[in-house]
C-alpha cells in the first residue's frame, strides 16, 4: 500500500513537471519584463505553450518532469513517514492507557488478593509448627508454597513496565500476560530470604 503511493506522488511529480511547471517557466520566461521587445499577445503566449510540448524542448520537457518526479517522490516518502509516526504514537498512546489500566485494576485485586493470603499463608506456617504428622506437613508446605506464587504473582503484575502475552491454550484466540521471567524472579528472590533466615 506505502510504495503504490510513493510510485503514484512520483508519477504526478513526473506529470505535473512536464504539464505544468514546465510551460509556466517558458511562461515566465517570455513575461520577463527586462525583455520589452516581446508583445504581451495571447498569440504569443499560445505560441510559448505550444513550444514547450514541441519536439525541440523535449530535453527541458524531460529536465522539468525529472525534478517534479523527485519532487513528487520527496514528498510521497514524507506523508507515508509522517503515517508511520501517527500510527508509532498511537499505538504508544494505547500500550501507555493499558497499562495505566492494568496497574489500576491490580491494585485492586492485589489489596483483597494480599487480605486474603495474608491468612492462608500466616495460618499454614502456624499449623506447620504444632502438627508432627508428615503428610500433614507436606500438605501445608504446599499450601505455603502455593501462597508465594500468588505473591509473587501479583507483585509481578504491579512491577509491569511493558506488556508482552503468550498463547493461554494450544486451541483458540485466548492469550495471557507473560510473567514467565518476573514470576522466576520474584521467586528466586523469596527462596534466598528463606534460605538466610534463622
Amino acid at each position: 500500500m506505502g510504495y503504490r503511493r510513493l510510485i503514484w506522488f512520483t508519477l504526478a511529480g513526473i506529470v505535473g513537471g512536464y504539464l505544468l511547471i514546465h510551460p509556466f517557466a517558458m511562461l515566465a520566461y517570455v513575461l520577463d519584463p527586462q525583455d520589452s521587445t516581446l508583445p504581451l499577445e495571447y498569440n504569443l503566449w499560445g505560441h510559448q505553450v505550444h513550444l514547450a510540448f514541441s519536439a525541440e524542448m523535449a530535453a527541458m520537457g524531460g529536465a522539468f518532469a525529472f525534478m517534479g518526479g523527485i519532487a513528487g517522490f520527496c514528498l510521497g516518502a514524507w506523508s507515508l513517514q509522517k503515517e508511520r509516526w501517527m500510527a508509532e504514537k498511537l499505538e504508544s498512546e494505547r500500550r501507555l492507557v493499558a497499562l495505566e489500566t492494568l496497574r489500576n485494576l491490580m491494585v485492586t485485586l492485589a489489596h483483597y488478593i494480599r487480605n486474603s493470603n495474608m491468612v492462608i499463608g500466616g495460618f499454614s506456617s502456624h499449623l506447620l509448627k504444632h502438627i508432627a504428622d508428615i503428610d500433614f506437613a507436606h500438605k501445608l508446605q504446599m499450601i505455603q508454597q502455593a501462597s508465594r506464587e500468588i505473591e509473587a504473582v501479583v507483585n509481578s503484575l504491579q512491577n509491569l513496565t511493558e506488556i508482552s502475552t503468550v498463547q493461554y491454550a494450544t486451541e483458540g484466540q485466548a492469550r495471557m500476560i507473560d510473567l514467565k521471567k518476573e514470576l522466576e524472579a520474584h521467586l528466586s528472590g523469596n527462596a534466598t530470604t528463606e534460605q538466610h533466615e534463622p
